[in-house]
């Protein structure tokens, strides 16, 4: 068998793990990489299968929990403003998609009504849910 086709392989489960950023394919990839090194040494096809498949199995098992564990060591919880208050500074109104409130941290946002009612300016306001960088506001 050619050397060559372990390293297609190997490229192919490239692509399909950077489309994918599942964490699966990437051990795959180490296993033909194993089969093609084991080509090279002159082993039969029976032998670099076994390899491959061995070899992608025992990293996906071992390293993938390890992997995974300090890929979202980094990631720190996004701050949630739900259940904050805040004033309106520009009233609200849903149909104009105009409005924005200000945070007990002097923060600006965007606005909008739970409830699709007009809020005017002034008027105390709770955080019932966030969507993106606009809350979701309801009265007091």
């Amino acid at each position: 068998m050619n050397p060559f086709i372990w390293l297609g392989i190997a490229a192919v489960m490239a692509v399909i793990e950077i489309v994918s950023l599942g964490l699966i394919t990437m051990w795959f990839v180490i296993g033909a990489l194993a089969a093609f090194a084991a080509n090279l040494l002159g082993a039969d096809i029976v032998v670099q299968m076994i390899v491959f498949l061995v070899v992608s199995v025992v990293c996906l098992v071992v390293l993938r929990p390890v992997v995974t564990k300090y890929r979202k060591r980094g990631q720190a919880a996004e701050p949630t403003l739900v259940g904050a208050s805040a004033i309106v500074v520009e009233a609200i109104d849903n149909d104009a998609l105009a409005g924005r409130v200000e945070t007990e941290n002097r923060m600006s946002w965007a606005a909008r009504s739970a409830d699709g009612s007009l809020i005017p300016a002034g008027e105390s306001v709770v955080v019932c849910s966030q969507e993106s960088v606009k809350l979701i506001v309801e009265r007091k």
